[in-house]
């Protein structure tokens, strides 16, 4: 089994990032992809541990010049080439696309999407992405600070969310891996201050990767001193690439 989890951990995991290292080597996976990672003490204490357990193979897109800024990290059992493809999402420090040289290999993008301006421009270069077939069996994963009408609650993106990203998602064969397998499951990841949820983390898999899941869950890791370890609960998404390995 392959194992890949995301997790938004919150403000580069502060006060909380021994717990959070500890909980994700409790899920035991194989890559590790981190939202809202910095590059401040915290998150690099993360990164370190993470290392010293296994995970060697690290990518950052966390900017020097801006430690406090929200970035993204990958941290890998498998050596991982970062890959850099025409017309990724902008800000860069909100997107990591890279190669995975597992038993198997596969793509991953790790995506942070923004909210403003920026989300709509954000969503359209990803559709461009996969349009253009550049990437071979993968997926895309992290927090697209959206969710749908229905099962995964309203935002005022919605409506644009839907026609804009998912749908054309979908006409070139990527599809929403949760939601696949769980369709009337209510599963929010995170809460907004008036306690509704909303399911804004979400795994994208393409249709040479879609034979291989075995199972795509959310985790909100165990409670520390009576609080979550983040305000994001984690994508567990389960692959089984060795059979991959013998058919193909």
């Amino acid at each position: 089994m392959f194992r890949i989890v995301f997790w938004n951990i919150m403000h580069g995991g502060g006060y909380r990032a021994t717990k959070i290292v500890e909980q994700i080597l409790d899920w035991n996976p194989d890559i590790v992809a981190l939202a809202e990672f910095r590059g401040t003490a915290p998150s690099r204490s993360i990164a370190k541990r993470l290392a010293e357990s296994g995970y060697v193979h690290q990518l950052s897109t966390v900017k020097a010049e801006e430690p406090t800024c929200n970035a993204l990290q990958l941290a890998s059992r498998f050596e991982i080439e970062k890959v850099h493809i025409k017309g990724a999402p902008e800000p860069d420090y909100l997107w990591l696309f890279a190669n995975v040289k597992s038993k198997r290999a596969i793509d991953i993008g790790v995506m942070l999407v923004p909210l403003g301006n920026n989300w709509y421009a954000y969503l359209d270069a990803l559709v461009k992405l996969v349009k253009g077939k550049q990437i071979g069996p993968g997926v895309i994963i992290g927090d697209t600070n959206c969710a749908l009408t229905g099962l995964d609650e309203d935002t005022v993106y919605s409506v644009d969310f839907k026609t804009r990203f998912v749908a054309p998602f979908a006409r070139h064969g990527w599809r929403d891996t949760f939601r696949a397998s769980h369709p009337r499951a209510n599963a929010p990841t995170w809460y907004s201050s008036y306690g509704h949820g909303f399911r804004l983390d979400q795994a994208y898999l393409n249709a040479q990767l879609q034979p291989d899941v075995k199972s795509c869950a959310y985790d909100w890791g165990r409670a520390w001193d009576g609080k979550k370890l983040s305000d994001h609960a984690a994508i567990l998404l389960d692959l089984d690439l060795c059979a991959s390995a013998t058919t193909t």
